[in-house]
């Protein structure tokens, strides 16, 4: 499953205690502390959080080479300038959407490439000899189906280039175009009444 970035606006709680205004808070409190050294019990109840939240926060900043921790309680920045890595909020929302666009853009071409490939597998299943030998749909067929029991039925004979169009109009009214350049369309109604 993909995770997008977000930036809706949450609960005012929730948003004071999600990882991302912890991690600001957090480095706010190393900026304005002395030798960028922070004391991890100091910081929790400064920040109102359990000193597991904490710890979150600072095994993310050492894992990214931020952070170095000199103990158990106490933590110093090695990050170069902290200003660089808190940004603003409107910075934070480009990277947001930045990302987000990154994000879309190849679940776009996945998908593309996807549809890429099906159409492939289309043009070979019916360009097969032995497959249109087969391509042909029987009354007992469509008679089968549950969902047409009882209904007017058309079949529908077109070249590949068809378009169809069913503009929706209030319930219980249909109207259905079909155009085609390359060829003629052949409608034929298949009888609801099997005794017919």
């Amino acid at each position: 499953m993909t995770k997008y970035f977000t930036s809706d606006k949450l609960s005012s709680a929730r948003s004071e205690n999600s990882l991302l205004t912890l991690t600001k808070k957090f480095m706010q409190l190393i900026r304005s502390s002395q030798d960028k050294v922070i004391n991890l019990n100091t910081a929790a109840s400064e920040l109102g959080v359990h000193k597991r939240r904490v710890y979150d926060i600072t095994n993310v900043l050492e894992g990214l080479g931020l952070l170095s921790k000199w103990s158990v309680s106490s933590a110093k920045w090695i990050g170069g300038n902290i200003d660089e890595h808190i940004g603003s909020e409107s910075d934070n929302k480009e990277n947001i959407n930045s990302c987000n666009e990154k994000i879309i853009s190849k679940e776009e071409k996945d998908l593309d490439r996807q549809i890429a490939k099906l159409n492939n597998k289309i043009n070979e299943l019916s360009q097969c000899q032995n497959n249109l030998e087969k391509a042909y749909v029987t009354f007992n067929d469509l008679e089968s189906i549950p969902s047409l029991k009882d209904k007017l039925i058309f079949t529908v004979k077109a070249p590949a280039d068809m378009v169809m169009d069913m503009p929706k109009y209030d319930k219980g009214s249909y109207k259905l175009h079909l155009t085609a350049e390359s060829g003629n369309i052949m409608v034929y109604y298949v009888s609801d009444d099997p005794h017919e």
